[in-house]
């Protein structure tokens, strides 16, 4: 199981597979596990490969799902990463994420101050895809995250560009999903404000 998560496991996880709180306490002791970041009850197989950049991601995700299995919250999530957290696992722009962000389709309440849950009863099948092992936003939907909220209008830009030159992103695309926004950001139309976040503009 924590060789399909990143070297991690919870422990609602682990008690599936009939390793008990006491079991799993002995294993931290003993230096096998080590608590993951500040994952309360996920665990990381010491000497597995860690990434300091997205590890803090995944274990707040693995967190949030308690027993489920990574199978099982991929086939149909009910918790999808989202806005500045999923621009950041995709490599997308410089926005440096404060707090781990999601959608989630339940009412759930973390006992943390650094997980942002947005609730949608629904998310649409086409607004999110895998990427780097984790249900995260589809490119148009971080944008249209990221425009909603309200997000500097150069940081959104270099989302626009990293996504274009990643093949992530088409021109033609890009038009439909700014152009709501065109008014609020001070321009005229959205082919005007898709212009100014490709670069071939200039911005008021």
């Amino acid at each position: 199981m924590a060789s399909e998560q990143w070297g991690m496991v919870t422990a609602g996880q682990a008690r599936r597979l009939g390793v008990s709180r006491q079991d799993l306490n002995r294993l931290v002791d003993d230096g096998t596990l080590a608590i993951a970041d500040q994952a309360t009850r996920v665990y990381r197989l010491t000497g597995a490969p860690e990434d300091p950049d997205l590890d803090p991601l995944r274990a707040a995700w693995l967190q949030l799902g308690d027993a489920q299995s990574w199978q099982e919250r991929t086939t149909a999530p009910d918790l999808i990463i989202s806005h500045r957290s999923a621009a950041h696992l995709r490599g997308l722009g410089d926005l440096i994420p404060h707090e781990h962000e999601f959608y989630a389709t339940t009412r759930m309440r973390p006992r943390r101050h650094d997980i942002k849950l947005r609730v949608r009863s629904q998310i649409s099948p086409d607004s999110w895809e895998i990427s780097g092992g984790l249900p995260a936003r589809t490119v148009p939907a971080i944008l249209d995250d990221l425009l909603s909220d309200g997000e500097d209008e150069s940081a959104v830009a270099q989302v626009v560009r990293d996504a274009l030159a990643l093949g992530l992103l088409r021109d033609e695309a890009l038009n439909a999903i700014v152009a709501p926004y065109a008014v609020v950001y001070g321009h005229t139309n959205g082919d005007e404000f898709a212009q100014v976040l490709t670069g071939k503009g200039t911005s008021r």
